[in-house]
C-alpha cells in the first residue's frame, strides 16, 4: 500500500540551523543598515522614521529569506519548502516576542499577516534551497 506523502516527520535539526542563521543574517543586516543611517544623519542627510522601518523591514524579510534557503537546503526533499516555512516562523516568533515585550502596539491580527508573510517567504526559500 502506498504512503501518504506528508507521512515524511519534519527533520528539527535543519529548522533550527535555519532559525538561528536567520537571526544572524537579519542582526548583520540591521546593524549595517542602521550603521549607515547613523552615518548619514551625521553628515546632514536627513533620515526619517521611514528609513528606520525600511531598513529593519528589509533585513527581516533578508533573514527570512535566508533562514528558509539554508533550511531548506540541509533538509533536503521531499518537500523542502516546509522546514523553510518553520525556520522563517521561528524567526519571526523570535522578533515578535521581543518587540511584544519592548511595547508594541501590534494586534493580533497584524500579528498573523505578518506571521503569514513569514512562512511564504520561508517556504520560498526552502524551496530555492531544497531545488
Amino acid at each position: 500500500m502506498k504512503e501518504p506523502p506528508l507521512r515524511t516527520p519534519v527533520r528539527w535539526g535543519p529548522v533550527g540551523l535555519g532559525t538561528v542563521s536567520g537571526l544572524l543574517v537579519m542582526a548583520v543586516a540591521g546593524f549595517a543598515g542602521t550603521t549607515v543611517l547613523s552615518l548619514l544623519g551625521q553628515l546632514g542627510v536627513a533620515t526619517g522614521e521611514t528609513a528606520d522601518w525600511a531598513v529593519l523591514s528589509l533585513s527581516l524579510i533578508g533573514g527570512e529569506l535566508v533562514g528558509g534557503y539554508v533550511a531548506g537546503r540541509l533538509a533536503g526533499k521531499p518537500m523542502p519548502g516546509l522546514p523553510g516555512s518553520l525556520a522563517s516562523l521561528g524567526l519571526y516568533a523570535v522578533v515578535a516576542s521581543l518587540s511584544l515585550v519592548r511595547g508594541s502596539p501590534a494586534g493580533i491580527l497584524t500579528l498573523v499577516v505578518f506571521a503569514l508573510a513569514a512562512a511564504a517567504i520561508g517556504y520560498a526559500g526552502g524551496a530555492l534551497g531544497g531545488s
